[in-house]
């Protein structure tokens, strides 16, 4: 049998998150089941490449869906999952330096571990940003109107 490669994993990832998110609204635990089979495929994706981003990512949000259908359960391991997810971000973060996007949901993992400080670091640093991002893509726009009035 063949290995999947990088780019291999991380579809089947995406497929299956697709899937559970289809199934959620009607059989959570078929979803769960879905989501744990996606983050294994983030993760051998993360192993292959460990400097991509998304891959890091991807496998944070797996953690996170993970995270949030221990605490639907009110399993204490749900504080411990949303911490692993945290550590996960933070990881795709030193990937991404300039994602505001993944430093905002550090925030929201952190949040939900009980992190309180950390959770108020992150999005200070998602907060500026995102902000930092708004702000090019209306220079970049009023930069491309004006080209346009100039044609």
């Amino acid at each position: 049998m063949t290995e999947l490669s990088f780019e291999e994993h991380l579809q089947a990832g995406n497929t299956l998150v697709a899937q559970a998110q289809q199934a959620a609204t009607v059989d959570f635990q078929q979803a769960r089941a879905l989501w744990q089979q996606a983050g294994k495929h983030f993760f051998h994706a993360h192993q292959l490449d460990g400097g991509d981003a998304q891959a890091a990512f991807r496998l944070a949000q797996a953690w996170m869906a993970e995270a949030y259908a221990l605490q639907k359960e009110e399993s204490s391991n749900a504080l411990v999952m949303w911490s692993n997810a945290a550590a996960q971000c933070e990881l795709a973060f030193d990937l991404a330096p300039e994602n505001g996007r993944i430093a905002m949901t550090a925030a929201s993992c952190h949040h939900f571990a009980g992190e309180h400080d950390a959770a108020k670091a992150w999005k200070q640093i998602g907060t500026h940003l995102l902000a930092d991002e708004q702000a090019v893509a209306e220079q970049d726009n009023a930069e491309d109107n004006k080209a346009e009035g100039a044609a």
